[in-house]
């Protein structure tokens, strides 16, 4: 891609990019919260799930919201930069859904029973797949066809 964009920028560098690293972290951080309360139910790992992925989902509407206003910026139709574009939108915003269940089920002082525990680790575990699947296309997106960098 030989122009750029014209994407979000603070101090003329983009956004969304250094965005994409809270959500990422602290989502992978809440999954392995869950784990960790499956391995060994002790209810600081439940409660570190609980934040970590609360936290994830508040850094991540700013995230989703830069990348909604960089994607409207790119040029053309059904294009390989475009359907790349989409996949990642899909994977991230799924994998936000998924956070936002894992969120739901990881609630209270505790898991309630079995279940709950259950659920909330699946959730959190489909969203981190999807998460990092959608992050790889996103690293497509930059590395491999220039979206959001300087024409050089």
């Amino acid at each position: 891609m030989k122009e750029g964009p014209k994407q979000l920028r603070v101090l003329g560098h983009p956004a969304h990019a250094p965005l994409t690293h809270f959500p990422l972290a602290l989502w992978t951080a809440g999954f392995l919260g869950n784990l960790l309360y499956a391995w060994r139910p002790d209810l600081f790992w439940w409660h570190f799930a609980f934040w970590n992925t609360a936290l994830g989902l508040a850094l991540g509407s700013l995230t989703l919201g830069t990348g909604f206003y960089d994607y409207a910026f790119i040029p053309g139709e059904k294009t390989q930069v475009q359907e790349t574009a989409i996949r990642h939108m899909m994977a991230m915003l799924t994998a936000a859904c998924c956070f936002g269940a894992a969120l739901y089920f990881n609630r209270g002082e505790g898991p309630a029973d079995s279940t709950q525990k259950i659920l909330a680790l699946s959730c959190s575990g489909l969203g981190a797949l999807l998460l990092h699947c959608g992050g790889w296309l996103g690293g497509q997106l930059v590395y491999h066809f220039g979206v959001g960098r300087e024409p050089e």
